[in-house]
């Protein structure tokens, strides 16, 4: 009953207030500042303010992030001689329910506001005659599809949360007893009345099927090249925003996850062979990290803007070694993971860029570096992006489908493509069995682990190994960063998989 009084006025206070919230990380969007209900969703400005708000939330929250998925895995260790309690949680796997970076509200106040631009989208057709239709679907899909990219951080993460798919900034509706639907101000209701009209999903099963549902709704609604109104949008948006290449990407991420692997493979091939999306070459792989954006590495990434203020990057904040930056050195590769995953084939850009060693001090580079010898970002003016999707995520899911697919050949094929274009050589099939799907999950998700280093995904990848392999690969891999009796402790309260989810703060 706690939980739900918490989830209560959580709901309550993201409807009233937080829905409101001024904005000033990546766009400032003026909805949710100042503008008046009755004055809003007239135009395509308004709609596009809306929409660009609905991701400043998310972009305020990429540190925890960085903990759920990264702090948690066998990749990354704390780096302070005395480290920080909280966070220090997160590494030794023992979150308490009090920790502040196991708090989801950011995550429901995107989901509020997108549940508002989709309720009132539509409002604004007949009122703007330069707004095509195909536009106004857009807008739409770009919020549902956003929605459920929220909703797959959750169940991934937590073990319960409620479902919100209407907007309750301003009224709830539901069926009284009488089996009348019932209107009512949501300023009106108490906390508990709201915790008693939320909707708590029966299964985790339930959940991946609505956000499934819902990333293949809008495949045939979002631009395919970032094309809005017929206006090409400018980079700064063209990677903050989700896309059609993100969206069958997403949905093909949830199809390995739900074993529907023919359907996998097709959607992998929309952003493989759209031009606008490459692997690239070796030589510009920083680029996605050293700038805002990176076009065809890129696919949808949660950006940050320095607003001369005195205010640190939180990626910044969390991974630079130097106080004088706004470092705090809270996390750190741990050695198990340059001993392993970048122990080898030092030709490998990712192995130059991913992490620096710089005397006694390791550290993870991707966002405090600006080239892969020394040069640093400037003192609290990091403007480095948070990585959800990038090309290289269609490739290697596209390997994991023709893998189950029994395409062994096409698995290994794509595989090699990434290698060869981080400057590696190819694997021969003489140095792998490639037809021993067990060798070539581990290929797979150890090419994922180098390509997507401390970049949120290796806990979820552990999760998702676990799955295909019907092994316990999280509680083996996540146990192999600890020393002593910690290990074996680890590892047997990993076995129990309701451990593999955080705690509701």
């Amino acid at each position: 009953m706690e939980y739900r009084k918490i989830i209560g006025r959580l709901v309550l206070c993201l409807s009233l207030s937080g829905f409101f919230s001024a904005c000033s990380d990546f766009f400032e969007v003026e909805p949710y500042e100042s503008v008046v209900e009755d004055d809003f969703y007239k135009s395509q400005k308004d709609l596009n303010a809306s929409a660009l708000g609905m991701y400043t939330p998310l972009s305020k929250d990429v540190h925890k992030f960085l903990l759920w998925g990264d702090a948690r895995a066998d990749m990354v260790t704390t780096g302070q001689n005395e480290p920080a309690p909280y966070v220090n949680e997160f590494v030794i796997n023992n979150v308490s329910a009090q920790n502040p970076y196991a708090d989801y509200a950011g995550i429901y106040e995107t989901i509020a506001r997108c549940n508002r631009q989709l309720e009132r989208v539509y409002d604004v057709i007949g009122k703007d005659d330069r707004l095509l239709p195909k536009s106004v679907n857009a807008y739409y899909a770009e919020a549902l599809l956003l929605r459920a990219i929220c909703y797959y951080y959750l169940v991934r993460t937590f073990e319960r949360f409620p479902i919100i798919r209407s907007d309750y900034a301003e009224e709830i509706s539901y069926v009284d007893q009488q089996g009348k639907t019932v209107s009512r101000k949501t300023a009106d209701l108490s906390a508990g009345e709201i915790e008693d009209l939320l909707q708590f999903p029966k299964d985790k099963q339930e959940v991946w099927r609505m956000i499934y549902n819902d990333a293949i709704a809008v495949l045939g609604m979002l631009p395919l090249n970032f094309q809005w109104n017929n206006e090409t949008l400018p980079a700064e948006e063209r990677y903050g925003r989700v896309s059609q290449p993100t969206a069958a990407t997403f949905a093909a991420e949830l199809a390995i996850w739900l074993g529907e692997f023919q359907t996998a493979s097709a959607f992998c091939n929309s952003p493989i062979v759209n031009n606008q999306h490459s692997l690239g070459t070796a030589g510009a792989w920083p680029n996605q990290f050293t700038g805002s954006y990176a076009a065809q590495h890129s696919m949808f990434l949660l950006g940050y803007r320095f607003d001369n203020s005195f205010e640190t990057n939180r990626l910044q904040e969390f991974t630079s070694n130097i106080a004088a930056e706004g470092g705090k050195y809270y996390l750190k590769p741990a050695s198990q993971t340059i001993n392993t995953i970048f122990s080898y084939e030092s030709s490998d850009v990712r192995t130059n860029f991913s992490f620096k060693v710089f005397g006694q001090d390791t550290v993870i580079w991707k966002y405090i570096g600006l080239d892969n010898v020394s040069s640093r970002r400037p003192a609290y003016r990091s403007i480095a992006s948070w990585q959800i999707y990038r090309s290289a995520d269609a490739w290697l899911l596209k390997a994991l489908a023709d893998l189950y697919l029994n395409d062994f050949a096409s698995a290994f094929n794509f595989v090699n493509m990434v290698r060869e274009a981080r400057g590696l050589v190819k694997y021969l099939p003489t140095d792998i069995d490639y037809t021993d799907k067990d060798l070539m999950l581990q290929v797979i998700f150890t090419e994922r682990a180098r390509e997507f280093a401390f970049e949120g995904k290796r806990w979820y990848d552990l999760m998702l190994w676990s799955k295909l392999s019907g092994r316990n690969m999280l509680a083996e891999k996540v146990a192999s960063k600890y020393d002593g009796t910690l290990r074996n402790e680890i590892f047997q309260k990993l076995q129990d998989e309701k451990n593999w989810y955080l705690p509701v703060n």
